[in-house]
């Protein structure tokens, strides 16, 4: 447990900050800023597909997948964390991560489906899987990147959703092994139907997850429109330092607002993770910029529109509870309390319980596929026995090591994602922001 500790303090506080940054300014700066600037036509191009009907089905269960894998409790408890520890500010700096989180999974996206191949068996290696292997020649960094993925698919995004999903309804009196026999079976029945079966449900989940999460945040915003207003003002003046008058400016209280709200940020949509390109590499369309609009939209959803609902709910309940709320669940449940009543714990029991799911149906492909490539497409139903037994050991271990385990592998997994986008960089097409 102590060396998890130090490997992350490391990890997300020295090197992934400054790998990062490298990252976002060599692709940034190829991309022309793009997809951040025109950033309308990246929302018209894939939400407005959408709505129009204009999009074919694989590419709708594809946004579907990548949306659960991406979505999932640190958009709750994650955000309440961030708000908790670093203050209003914090947003701001997770909005900061979504744009440099848009520029990033589009570059790895455009890149992946550049260096997409099929496989003798017929599988498809792409993603980061295939820059690695193929742009940068390198069979090493597309091993490592392969093996971490792997685990954090069967950690974070196995076992610590399955360790919330028990958390959550041991307050109902239901039982670890109960819940965690009855979310092993159902994952078995989803998953045993493949991508195929994953992107059907994905598509019939995630739209009514997402829509019935967003209601009731926007039944609670409408109830305290009238603090919107100085809400924004609040998290503006916080994120540069400002605090409460009488306070003036605090460089440190800066610093540690920008390092959580960019962490958190970071952290929940995944951007640079190397994640997003593996699930978008099973895309019929050959159209490298499209599938980056996606991706990029994808985070959009996560982090601008998700957590900023999050955000502006606790930040808009009475003030000032939420610093004493003494955990983030805790204050997610004030938050929603304030506006719900009694039926607060049940929107959020069911919110957790199916975000934590969606998160497991997500990271399946991923991990899959790494595993397909590390050892032949034997290894895939080895891989599922795996992450079925996986998901029942989740139920019944101990939170704590499962998310420093998961935080480290993250940090592990992005750490050759990175090294293959800034040496790819210079390959990106040169945008004009006008497509």
């Amino acid at each position: 447990m102590v060396w998890l500790t130090v490997c992350n303090m490391v990890l997300w506080q020295r090197v992934l900050p400054v790998c990062l940054l490298v990252t976002v300014i060599c692709c940034g700066i190829r991309l022309r800023g793009v997809p951040v600037r025109g950033m309308h036509r990246v929302l018209r191009d894939t939400y407005g597909a959408v709505f129009r009907r204009g999009c074919d089905t694989k590419q709708k269960q594809i946004f579907a997948s990548a949306l659960a894998a991406t979505m999932g409790t640190g958009n709750l408890v994650g955000t309440a964390l961030a708000i908790m520890t670093g203050g209003a500010g914090a947003l701001f700096w997770m909005w900061v991560s979504a744009l440099l989180g848009m520029i990033l999974v589009y570059a790895e996206n455009v890149i992946g489906m550049m260096f997409r191949r099929t496989a003798a068996d017929g599988s498809i290696i792409g993603g980061a899987l295939g820059y690695l292997r193929y742009g940068t020649d390198s069979r090493i960094a597309a091993a490592l990147f392969a093996v971490f993925c792997t685990v954090s698919a069967l950690g974070m995004g196995n076992m610590a959703q399955s360790s919330t999903i028990t958390q959550t309804l041991s307050h109902y009196g239901i039982l670890a092994p109960v819940s965690g026999i009855v979310t092993a079976v159902l994952l078995l029945i989803i998953l045993r139907g493949g991508t195929d079966r994953i992107g059907k449900v994905s598509v019939w989940l995630m739209p009514i997850l997402c829509g019935f999460y967003l209601l009731g945040c926007l039944i609670l915003l409408i109830r305290n429109a009238e603090m919107l207003p100085s809400v924004f003002l609040r998290v503006i003046r916080e994120a540069f330092g400002f605090r409460a008058a009488g306070y003036g400016f605090c460089a440190s209280y800066l610093l540690h607002t920008m390092s959580i709200g960019l962490r958190r940020g970071i952290f929940s949509n995944e951007a640079g993770l190397g994640s997003s390109a593996l699930l978008h590499m099973h895309a019929d369309s050959g159209d490298a910029a499209m599938q980056g609009k996606w991706a990029a939209a994808e985070v959009f959803a996560d982090t601008v529109i998700c957590c900023t609902a999050t955000a502006f709910v606790i930040l808009t309940a009475p003030q000032p509870v939420y610093l004493n709320a003494g955990d983030a669940a805790g204050l997610l449940l004030y938050a929603f309390s304030d506006g719900l009543g009694k039926y607060a714990s049940l929107f959020l029991t069911v919110c957790m319980v199916l975000l934590a799911f969606a998160t497991m149906i997500g990271w399946y492909p991923c991990g899959a596929a790494c595993m397909r490539y590390l050892f032949g497409s034997g290894a895939v139903t080895v891989y599922l026995t795996a992450y079925i037994l996986f998901c029942f050991a989740g139920a019944l271990g101990s939170p704590d090591w499962i998310w420093q385990l998961c935080d480290c592998c993250n940090g592990l997994m992005a750490l050759p994602n990175l090294y293959g986008m800034c040496r790819l960089s210079h390959m990106l097409p040169r945008q004009s922001g006008e497509n």
